[in-house]
Parts: structure tokens; sequence; C-alpha cells
């Protein structure tokens, strides 16, 4: 009996040294509460469209200017190739090059004292004077160097001061220059040309009038 009673508090020994050896090995674990991983429902948000290019007819607004401009007197020994430069925008605003572009070719094409530069020839030729094709710092003595660069004896430069808006003309110039000499042949700008009544003003006008 003495003996069962001596193995059993031996085992009781073990057993609780055994516990205490655990529970002194064991690290202590940090529960930090859960974290909040829901994304933020933005779908009460709108973004902004994108603005709108307001649509001119760049054709009828272009075409007194082409007209007056080509009729300057040229010298015969050159010959009459014409490089249509990019557009120098000072208004301040967005101007849609590619339409203003766009006109400026069709324009000249219909005249018959130029030949018109191609626009592959002037993609070339901005390619190996390492000119981007999105350059927007354009000047008079960019667009000679590539003129000159395409054996072209003139350059046709144009520049926007104030986009056409509801309330407002367009305000642009336009020059023609010489690629020999940088000399501007003739300069022809908004204020050469009188002013339009407002055919929707006038009208009102008239109904206020007769009421």
């Amino acid at each position: 009996m003495k003996q069962i009673k001596r193995i059993f508090v031996t085992s009781s020994l073990v057993f609780v040294l055994t516990g205490c050896h655990l529970i002194s090995n064991t690290q202590k674990v940090e529960v930090k509460p859960p974290v909040d991983v829901t994304q933020p429902d933005d779908t009460g948000v709108i973004e902004m469209p994108p603005e709108i290019a307001k649509q001119t007819d760049w054709n009828s607004v272009l075409s007194p200017f082409i007209k007056k401009l080509v009729n300057v007197p040229l010298s015969n020994s050159d010959n009459k190739l014409i490089f249509i430069s990019d557009i120098q925008n000072r208004s301040g605003d967005y101007i849609a090059n590619n339409q203003i572009d766009e006109a400026l070719h069709q324009l000249m094409h219909k005249q018959n004292t130029f030949t018109v530069v191609d626009r592959q020839t002037i993609s070339q030729a901005k390619q190996s004077l390492g000119i981007s094709a999105d350059d927007k710092l354009v000047s008079r003595g960019k667009m000679i160097g590539l003129a000159k660069s395409i054996s072209a004896s003139y350059v046709l430069f144009t520049t926007i001061y104030k986009v056409p808006s509801a309330s407002n003309d367009v305000d642009l110039a336009m020059e023609l220059i010489s690629t020999q000499s940088g000399e501007i042949l003739t300069r022809v700008a908004s204020k050469d040309f009188p002013k339009q009544p407002d055919i929707n003003k006038e009208t009102n006008k008239v109904i206020e009038d007769n009421k």
C-alpha cells in the first residue's frame, strides 16, 4: 500500500513539474482587434466628363485669310513649295490643332499659287530633327528650320490669339514667311476684316421693336 502511494505521489510531482515547464516556454500572444479592410464605397462619386471642344467651322473662318494671303507678289526664281506650320496657340485655351491643320491643308490645296508639302514629308522631317509630333513649343525659327530641311521656299505660319466663343469672334494672324531670308512677306490678321453683324442679334432686335 505504501508503495502504491509512493508511486502515485511521484507521478503527481512529475506531472506538475512537466506542466510548469510547458507554461514557462509558452510565448504570450498579443490579440489585436480585427482590422476593417472594407474598401470605401465610391459609387456615389460622379467623375466630371472631359470638356468637349467647341465645334468651329474652321474652313469658313480661315478661307478669307488664305484668299488674301496667296495674292502676294512672289519671286519667280523661288519654287512655290509651301510648308504649313504647326499652330502657335497664344489664347491660353484649348484649340483643336488637328481641325485647324486639316482646314488649312484643304484650303491651300484649292488655290493655284503654291504647292503644299504633304503631311508624311512633314512627319519625317520632324523625326529627323528630333521634334515631337505633339510638340507644343511652336516658333517661327523652328518652323523655318523644318521648311529648310524639306527645301520649301515658304512657311505658312498661323497664330491663334483668341478662340471663337458665343461672345467672342476668333482672333488670329496668318503670315507668309520666306524660308531663305526669314522675312514676313505678308501678314493677315482678324482686324483686317470688317466684323460681320450678328444675324441672330439683329433678328431679335427687330422682333423686340415690333412688339
